[in-house]
């Protein structure tokens, strides 16, 4: 895997043992969890595997052990980003099904796929934690205990991460102007007209 200068992420430490052991060990570690994840990933988690390396560089061994320990950090990072994604994938089978009424308008059943998409979209583009938060909060409908807990952050977090997260939704799904949703009710689903 070769990497431009361009792609390889600027490490700022003031520790100048620590800066060689990533310039001289980055290429390797990337390109091992570019064989394990997608592309889209692999990036990110060879940079989460610095960060653990710099949280517990003394313990990490010197000389020719350095790669192995590295390697040992970086399987664990990248088992953690499969479990990710594999959750975040049965999260979103389990939203495809949504148990819903069934309806037989397909004027109904069009405009209620579009909402879901956007709703989708706009989730997306929350930092990776706030679409946790929300939607352990709000899907898996937990409570913030329970995700502090699950994503190993604090109560408050939460709450302060649900918080913004929600604003934000509010301005992504907010109508443009100019567009209007018209959704015919049928009498399955309401009085009829």
């Amino acid at each position: 895997m070769d990497i431009s200068e361009s792609m390889k992420p600027q490490i700022q430490s003031e520790d100048p043992t620590f800066v060689a052991m990533y310039h001289r060990h980055f290429r390797h570690v990337l390109a091992y969890c570019g064989r394990r994840l997608p592309s889209s990933e692999a990036a990110d988690a060879a940079s989460d595997t610095f960060l653990v390396a710099w949280r517990r560089f003394a313990e990490m061994p010197e000389g020719e052990g350095e790669r192995p320990w590295l390697y040992g950090v970086a399987y664990r990072v990248v088992s953690n980003h499969r479990r990710s994604a594999g959750r975040r994938g049965r999260l979103a089978e389990r939203l495809k099904s949504n148990v819903r009424a069934p309806v037989t308008d397909t004027a109904v059943q069009v405009v209620r796929g579009e909402a879901d998409r956007e709703v989708f979209e706009a989730i997306a583009q929350l930092d990776r934690t706030d679409q946790e938060v929300i939607m352990l909060s709000l899907w898996e409908e937990l409570p913030s205990p329970d995700v502090a807990s699950a994503l190993g952050i604090s109560e408050a977090a939460v709450r302060k991460r649900k918080s913004r997260a929600r604003r934000r939704l509010q301005r992504l799904l907010q109508p443009r102007e100019g567009t209007a949703v018209v959704i015919p009710i049928t009498e399955a689903e309401g009085e009829a007209p």
